[in-house]
This record gives C-alpha cells, structure tokens and sequence, in this order.
C-alpha cells in the first residue's frame, strides 16, 4: 500500500469516528431531553415533507460535484501524457540532429513533472509550480529550436499548452466550492431535521433515539462526502478522503526519470 492510500485510510477512520462521535452526542441529547420532558414538537406528517426536500438538495448537490469529479479524473493522465510525450521527443532530437545538446532541456521536464506531483499533494504553491513550468517552457522552445521547420517542433508546443491547460482546470475545480447557496440550504434542513427528530415527543425513547442516530449519520455523513467530492484534488486539507488516483502521474514521473537517466548515460551530463 502506498503513502498516499495508507493517508487516505487513516483519513477514513478519522473522518467515521467524528460523524460518529456527533451522532452519538445527538442520541444523547434527545435521552437527555426525553428524561427532563425538554421535547416540545408533537410528530406531524409534515415532517416527510422536510425529510423529501433534504433528499433533494443533496441529490442536486451530489449529481453537481460528481460530474466535476468525473472530469478530473482525467486530468492526471492527461497531464502524465503530455509530459512523457515532451520527454520522449526531445529525448529523441539528438537522433535527427547529430550534436544537439538537449540535456538540461530534457532534466527541464522531469522538473516540471515532480513540481505538478508537489503541487497537486499541496506540497508546492501554484506560484512556485508555475515558475517551473514557466522555465521548462522556455527549455522546451530551446530544445524546439533543434527541429527546424519539423511537425515536431509544433507538437511540443501542443503539449506544453495542454499541460498548462490542465494545471488552470485543477486551479479552479479546488478553488471553487458548487453552488454555495445550496450547501447552505443544506446545512439548514440537516440542521432543522436532525433538531426536530431531538424536540419530537415520543414514548419509546430507545427507538427514536436509533432512528435519530441512523438518519443524522447518513445526512452527516453525506454532506461530508459532498464537500469532499467538490474538491478532488484536496491533498493538502486534512479532511479530504476521496482524491482522484495521482498513481498514472507517479508512474509517468518514474519513466521519464529513466528516459532522462539513459540520455545522460549516452550524452552526458548538461
């Protein structure tokens, strides 16, 4: 198991034994509430109603956020492709041109790999990360420069363009949170529901105070989720659990060392 599942594993049981904590606090608070007769609210049919429109809130919020996770799932592999693909070309120009000295372009690249890996774990701020990029760009029209009047020099430029593409979308998709308004609205009907189920009267304290545990838990714990979903990239945040998969980024990062080791091996150092 890598570090990252072995964190997200840890992160699980940290996050269940929370949600777990509250509900039972909430339980608590209704046995409580019920023994000093604390419980004001009578049970009316009306009270479906709430538990429906909470339904709906999170179907809407949870249909939102899964969409946006979806889509970043392929932002890793994209970006991992990008790069291989300008690794193994300038890798490749020293074949189509005898004496190219490409070296320090192609370590330019590994850099640039290894600083996406930081940024997205939130290891790196995006204003040091985008200086790499800003360096490797500038090695990666140097080393275009070998190729003349080649397709290749444009397919580089491609590259370095979809890299940075990708590296804005991950930008936005962490530093905005879906619809706001709705997580408020459905922090309030949590609120209001879990609260009502604590102020409903009721005779058999023991069974209300199961339903009350087994309901707050999977609102809670959805809204949890729903949170954590919206931000797929959340290394950095402690109370992110469910990232996208950086495995394609890391084993991407692996070869490209190989590919940068064998061309020092055969050209020498930069």
């Amino acid at each position: 198991m890598t570090l990252l599942k072995r964190l997200a594993a840890t992160r699980r049981f940290a996050v269940m034994a929370r949600v777990c904590a509250l509900v039972m606090g909430m339980a608590a608070i209704k046995v409580l509430f019920h023994y000093f007769g604390l419980e004001i609210i009578s049970f009316n049919p009306l009270f479906s109603a709430l538990v429906a429109s909470s339904v709906f809130l999170f179907g809407f919020l949870l249909n939102g956020v899964l969409a946006d996770y979806k889509e970043s799932e392929k932002l890793p592999a994209e970006v991992a492709s990008a790069l291989e693909l300008i690794a193994r070309e300038v890798n490749a120009i020293p074949l189509h041109h005898q004496g190219a000295d490409v070296a320090a372009d192609l370590a330019s690249v590994g850099d640039l790999g290894r600083a996406i890996l930081a940024w997205i774990r939130g290891d790196l701020s995006t204003e040091r990360m985008m200086a790499v990029y800003d360096k490797t760009h500038d090695h990666v029209v140097l080393s275009s420069l070998w190729l003349s009047h080649s397709s290749l020099k444009g397919r580089l430029m491609i590259e370095m363009g979809s890299i940075l593409r990708a590296i804005n979308r991950i930008d936005v998709i962490r530093e905005t949170d879906f619809v706001k308004m709705v997580y408020y609205l459905a922090y309030t009907a949590t609120f209001l529901l879990c609260g009502g189920l604590v102020l409903t009267k009721t005779d058999a304290v023991v069974e209300a105070a199961f339903f009350l545990m087994v309901i707050s838990f999977l609102l809670i714990f959805l809204l949890h989720l729903i949170a954590d979903l919206d931000n797929p990239f959340g290394y950095g945040d402690s109370d992110s659990i469910e990232d996208v998969s950086l495995d394609v980024l890391v084993t991407t990062q692996n070869r490209i060392d190989r590919i940068v080791a064998k061309h020092f091996e055969r050209f020498g150092e930069p």
